[in-house]
């Protein structure tokens, strides 16, 4: 086995995994993409109170409770984690924008970010696209090469 025919097999073995990751990313990101672009064209901008924060672990992280109003006026709840910090305060109201028939389809922010969201989301798939490509084409370029190299 000279080096060559190693380097080739090498890429080969290399770019199947990293196929493999790239798309599972590209599901993903794919995902988050449909959510954020359904909140983008029909979302629902609320205020949301904070209810509870209650810190846990040492590294400045609480889990926050917010409730909000529906369109059909019940109370609805979303509990997520947050940076512990003077930016969050029990009682004051939050901007939140959710999903008008599922409201655990939500989004802290304005519609204004929800669109950023869109936007970053929509380059964060081309990149695990362009790397699963690339390392598809290594995988079939070093295959095609380690088939015509002479041994």
């Amino acid at each position: 086995m000279n080096l060559v025919t190693a380097v080739l097999v090498c890429f080969i073995i290399a770019s199947v995994p990293v196929f493999l990751i790239g798309v599972m990313l590209i599901s993903g990101e794919r995902s988050e993409l449909k959510k954020m672009t359904e909140l983008a064209q029909s979302g629902v901008e609320v205020e949301a109170r904070l209810m509870s924060l209650v810190p846990f672990g040492t590294r400045g992280y609480a889990s926050a409770a917010y409730e909000f109003q529906t369109p059909d006026g019940r109370a609805a709840r979303h509990q997520t984690g947050v940076n512990f910090g003077s930016a969050h305060v029990v009682g004051d109201a939050y901007p939140l924008v959710h999903h008008p028939t599922n409201t655990k389809v939500v989004h802290m922010g304005t519609l204004s970010t929800v669109r950023k969201e869109v936007r970053f989301r929509k380059s964060s798939v081309r990149g695990p696209q362009r790397t699963a490509l690339l390392s598809l084409a290594a995988g079939v370029l070093a295959t095609i090469g380690l088939i015509v190299s002479p041994s």
